[in-house]
């Protein structure tokens, strides 16, 4: 066994072997040339060590001699140090084979080999580097073979380039990424389109991978090349009834110690051989690879395939589990059986069952379970399945039996949806249990190692599985408020999201998010706003219920839409939802939100709508409520393309006499019970700081700013200040005259005058009538596809 080093690249053989190799007996008479290609030096060319080359040929002739009972061997007649070649190392082995053997004038004839030596670690094959040899035939007994510099692998890749000058192919492997046992040869490929050929895959052969050792030929190899003396193999003929095997180790010297049989279904042959290890089986057949080896003929003439207990890919160069163990029954695409019994160091025994016959008492087991569901005649043969499974169909369905999980039935809508996911291939694997009826509405469902199918009169049959199906239990199946599947699993969505519908609603998932429901009014929200692909994102979470007023809430990713049955389904996400749950969310002064996100505001602002008023947002000032009498008096001032522009700041309670103040980008607006709500601003609300504010001498304001002549004025409680461009601030206390205003002071019940783009023209307090979303009840069915584009997007904030 090669220990863990760089890993070998395999040896090739460009060659086509020929359709049938006799018994050949022969000496070779081997030439050896090291090279001084043109792209070297002579001191390159010299330290290829010909003593190395000549132990190699030596090591090959042993071996090759031990294959034919003596008849095969290989001898150094003549060595070439140093020859210089016009060919480069890096030229593929083609050119560099044709062109010195035309420069020292090499012909090949009965029994010749012109074995030759490249300063470099490795060989050009058809363009490909990192390759430890290469080899070609150019007879039965007669080649080229084109080595790298001397290593550890040097003796057993000589063997090898010798096995492909003896017209041998590859020890392959069969590799399946569905994990079927076995598959058919048909032409140049398999029958499963999943399967294909893993080149150099058998380890525990001489013509596969390259290792430091070197392992027996396999049985199908060693029969091909007309190896041995003919009596190692024994042939047990066409598959049928039950036939006791018993094999001794391969690498041993016993008659008839392998064996080989034909399918009788689909005529291929397989070769059955006793790893142990023994002579050169000892440093490759340990562990997981000592056991019954089980080959056939590969895609190519002259090539083997290994069929493990595994198909499946496995990583690196050397598999470590080719051989079958006691107790493993391997089942070939014609559904003959091969049972390991049992291994010793002296044998393995084994039966072989001709296909299509289950084993005992499997028949009548199906035929009880198609009675006990009524399904009536059986007909035709008995089927063969993955991992040891058998089926039979019947007049009604089919019964399906495994040995995990025994007879089970399969037949109608049911049975209809597992052949569409495959059978036991798809993702949905076997049935572990019968179909199970007396649910709600007349529904019925069946179990499988994947999930489950569920069906019933009014939504037909559909897959339930993974994590959409885990939250579908949590929910109580369908007995809870998603009710039954009424579609397939869909995926595909944005960030390899999957979703399923339900009567009751959908489930989504998302490999971020985990699974949720998505149901209702809220779910009608989602869709307004581009489900997955809109603002909101996946769900991260199901609906909470039991908020004030029986309202429910459910988060996304980008934030989450809130319901009551008052205001709707409306989306609350980010600074002002921040600003929302500062406030206390629906439990505080404003409740529920009566609208989406309003954008499209002066200097990019947002506004949203709530049952106590708004949030309102820009860049520049963040979120802030606006509410009650003080946002009355900003929509009279214009909202944001008013005077005051945005709010900077939260309301300020708990001023003299219970009054309220709420700061903007040109001011304030300042509340009080006696007086109401007026802004304060500029160079008026300075001098009104100076006195003290509402804590001096003048009290809350008692009107807005008003224009008289040559200035501006304001009043309050206490007095009046007037501005003007050439006096400045005038403060006049209460009792002293004041000049007639040049147009009327506003009241505190004047009309609002609202802003075009930022509030509607009702009550501040009112809410608005929703067009996203009706105010039912949060668990009604949403209608609209899980992927549909929307509009009436809310843009989102910074």
């Amino acid at each position: 066994m090669a220990p863990a080093q760089a890993a070998p690249l395999p040896a090739i053989a460009p060659a086509v072997v020929p359709a049938v190799l006799p018994q050949r007996t022969a000496q070779l008479s081997v030439t050896i040339v090291t090279l001084q290609t043109s792209d070297k030096t002579a001191a390159d060319a010299a330290a290829l060590d010909v003593n190395a080359y000549e132990n190699a040929v030596s090591s090959a002739s042993a071996y090759w001699s031990t294959m034919s009972a003596g008849r095969i061997s290989m001898r150094v007649d003549k060595v070439m140090a140093g020859f210089k070649t016009t060919a480069s190392s890096s030229d593929d082995f083609t050119v560099i084979m044709n062109t010195v053997a035309q420069e020292i004038g090499w012909t090949p004839s009965t029994s010749n080999v012109l074995v030759l030596a490249v300063p470099r670690t490795d060989v050009i094959v058809y363009g490909t580097t990192g390759n430890l040899g290469a080899g070609a035939e150019t007879g039965q007994t007669s080649g080229l073979v084109l080595l790298p510099s001397p290593s550890n692998f040097t003796s057993p890749v000589t063997a090898h380039e010798f096995g492909h000058v003896l017209g041998l192919g590859h020890a392959n492997a069969l590799q399946c990424t569905d994990g079927a046992a076995d598959s058919t040869l048909a032409g140049t490929d398999f029958t499963d389109p999943a399967c294909t050929t893993r080149f150099y895959g058998d380890r525990l052969d001489l013509m596969g991978i390259s290792q430091w050792s070197t392992p027996q030929l396999n049985s199908v190899l060693y029969e091909y090349g007309g190896f041995g003396t003919g009596n190692e193999i024994r042939n047990a003929g066409t598959a049928g009834a039950p036939m006791s095997i018993t094999l001794t180790p391969w690498a041993g010297t016993g008659v008839n110690r392998a064996a080989k049989f034909q399918d009788p279904l689909t005529g291929e042959w397989y070769y059955l051989q006793y790893k142990a290890p023994v002579g050169y089986d000892a440093a490759t057949a340990v562990n997981g690879n000592q056991g019954v080896e089980i080959l056939k003929g590969g895609l190519e003439q002259g090539t083997s395939l290994v069929i493990a207990p595994s198909t499946m890919p496995f990583l690196g160069y050397y598999a470590s589990n080719l051989a079958w163990q006691p107790g493993q029954t391997f089942t070939t695409a014609g559904g003959t059986r091969v049972t390991v019994n049992s291994v010793s160091a002296a044998s393995a025994t084994v039966t072989v069952t001709g296909g299509n016959v289950p084993p005992p008492g499997v028949a009548d087991l199906m035929d009880a379970k198609a009675a006990q569901f009524g399904l009536g005649t059986g007909f035709g043969g008995y089927g063969i399945s993955r991992d040891g499974g058998w089926y039979h169909m019947y007049q009604g369905g089919a019964v399906i039996w495994t040995p995990a999980n025994g007879a089970v039935v399969s037949h109608g809508a049911i049975r209809s949806v597992w052949q569409a996911l495959g059978f036991e291939n798809g993702k949905m694997g076997y049935p572990t249990s019968d179909e199970v009826g007396g649910l709600k509405d007349g529904g019925v469902y069946q179990m499988y190692e994947g999930g489950a199918i569920e069906w019933s009169p009014a939504t037909g049959a559909h897959e339930s599985t993974g994590a959409i199906r885990g939250r579908y239990s949590q929910l109580g199946y369908e007995n809870g408020v998603m009710g039954y599947p009424t579609s397939a699993e869909t995926s595909g969505l944005k960030d390899g999201g999957v979703y399923q519908l339900y009567q009751g609603g959908a489930i989504e998932w998302s490999p971020a998010t985990g699974a949720f429901e998505s149901k209702g009014a809220i779910r009608a929200r989602h869709s307004q706003l581009g489900y997955e692909n809109g603002v909101m994102g996946y769900p991260t979470s199901g609906e909470t219920q039991g908020l004030k007023g029986g309202g429910v809430s459910q988060t996304y990713q980008g934030g989450a839409i809130v319901w009551s049955s008052a205001t709707g389904a409306f989306e609350s996400k980010g600074a002002i939802r921040g600003e929302w749950q500062a406030l206390g969310a629906q439990d505080g002064g404003l409740a529920y939100p009566t609208t989406g996100e309003v954008s499209g505001l002066k200097d990019g602002g947002v506004y949203q709508m709530y049952q106590g008023g708004a949030l309102v947002w820009s860049p520049a000032t963040g979120a802030h409520e606006s509410t009650g009498a003080i946002r009355s008096r900003y929509a009279q001032l214009g909202y944001e393309n008013g005077a005051m522009g945005y709010p900077t700041g939260d309301e300020v309670s708990g001023l003299t006499g219970g009054g309220v103040m709420q700061a903007y980008q040109g001011g304030a607006i300042v509340w009080s019970p006696t007086t109401g709500a007026f802004e304060s601003k500029g160079a008026i609300r300075s001098a009104w700081l100076s006195l003290g504010a509402q804590d001096g001498r003048l009290g809350y304001p008692t009107s807005g700013e008003y224009a008289i002549a040559g200035g501006v004025a304001q009043d309050f409680q206490g007095g009046r200040i007037v501005w003007s461009p050439t006096s400045g601030i005038t403060v006049t206390p209460n009792g002293t005259p004041a000049p007639a205003p040049s147009s009327p002071a506003p009241t505190s019940t004047a009309a609002p005058t609202p802003s075009p783009s930022a509030s509607p023209t009702s009550s501040p307090l009112s809410t608005p009538s929703p067009s996203a979303s009706a105010a039912s009840s949060p668990t009604g069915t949403a209608t609209p596809s899980p992927t549909a584009a929307t509009t009436g997007t809310a843009t989102p904030k910074p």
